[in-house]
């Protein structure tokens, strides 16, 4: 089950200013960190940002001792991580099934399932990359910061004309082609989604690393 479309970004509020999860060097271009690493990192955040029970301070008045129940964690958010922790166990048990139990706490599943795919073929892993790389996009625009996303769709070319000139659009939770003329039957741009552009990002980087070797 994946909670990716514009129905998903309605799960948690957008807190960029309360997101400590900026894009760095490597993040979604194959360098110092691995996709599950990146996943994994923005996923804790999230869990953290919005499954931590926030407390009301207690007042120093008189009536100090009166104990106040705990803000309630945001539900929506613990669903979209259960479901993403889910997509990604249940992705490696279809390709493993012998992989054994998965971790219990959401954001180790990604190192799990790179452990217990690591024999499998290159194109094999590359489908886990992608997956992996879609969530963890996904992670970051459930905390509100577009960056991530941003920043990877300008490294990539348009699937259908090869131009430079993709597109993040926030409203419609999809990539699009800036090119006029690459449009669809109707006249409207091209559309990708992220899982889309995430196997085209993994395929294009795996590539490069193999011509460097």
């Amino acid at each position: 089950m994946s909670y990716s479309g514009p129905r998903a970004r309605m799960l948690v509020s957008p807190t960029p200013q309360r997101s400590t999860d900026r894009l760095r060097i490597g993040d979604t271009m194959g360098g110092d960190d691995s996709y599950s690493t990146t996943a994994a990192r923005r996923m804790r955040t999230l869990r953290v940002e919005h499954l931590t029970p926030a407390t009301r301070p207690s007042s120093s008045t008189r009536r100090a001792t009166q104990v106040h129940a705990a803000i309630p964690i945001d539900l929506d958010a613990l669903d979209y991580i259960e479901a993403s922790a889910h997509e990604i166990v249940a992705h490696t048990y279809m390709a493993v099934p012998t992989a054994g139990p998965a971790p219990r706490k959401p954001e180790d599943v990604y190192a799990w399932a790179e452990h217990v795919t690591a024999h499998l073929p290159a194109e094999k892993q590359q489908i886990r990359d992608a997956v992996t790389l879609r969530q963890s996009l996904e992670h970051s625009l459930h905390a509100g910061d577009t960056t991530p996303v941003v920043a990877m769709v300008r490294f990539e070319s348009c699937p259908t004309c090869r131009c430079w000139g993709l597109m993040w659009s926030r409203a419609d939770w999809v990539v699009l082609c800036a090119n006029r003329r690459c449009h669809d039957t109707v006249g409207l741009p091209t559309r990708w989604s992220l899982q889309q552009i995430a196997e085209r990002h993994v395929a294009r980087v795996a590539a490069l690393q193999r011509q460097a070797t």
